[in-house]
């Protein structure tokens, strides 16, 4: 039995690129349940968490639209959209509106699945034009 056939590179770039992003995030909810349950060390996780989060949404958006045919105008409009929903959640927090930024990082972590969702699944179109 043959292993299955190794995705196209911008697939693995992609899908890689998108579980990094799903895994910041993942990282800033358990941050900030940790310190929202009581544990106030873990504030300054989730501070730099933040930062980083952002750095890294905002590279994998660049990622997104640099490989924008392979992606796909969904992937990719979900890339930028959740580059900037990360800007205003930063923002949000360091207003210190609590309970919005609570339910902008739910909607975070549903934008950011959505993405690793979509990511996952989506096929390559086919070449155009001559061979």
């Amino acid at each position: 039995m043959a292993l299955p056939a190794m995705p196209h590179p911008h697939l693995v770039v992609l899908r890689s690129t998108a579980t990094v992003l799903l895994s910041c995030l993942i990282a800033q909810a358990g941050w900030a349940s940790a310190f929202l349950g009581g544990d106030s060390q873990y504030v300054r996780h989730h501070q730099v968490g933040a930062w980083v989060t952002l750095v890294v949404a905002i590279a994998s958006a660049v990622v997104y639209l640099v490989l924008r045919r392979s992606a796909g105008a969904v992937n990719v409009t979900l890339a930028v959209l959740l580059a900037a929903a990360v800007g205003l959640q930063v923002a949000l927090g360091e207003s210190h509106l609590r309970a919005v930024h609570i339910f902008v990082g739910v909607l975070l972590a549903m934008l950011g699945t959505a993405l690793t969702s979509w990511t996952y699944r989506h096929v390559l179109p086919e070449p155009t034009g001559p061979r």
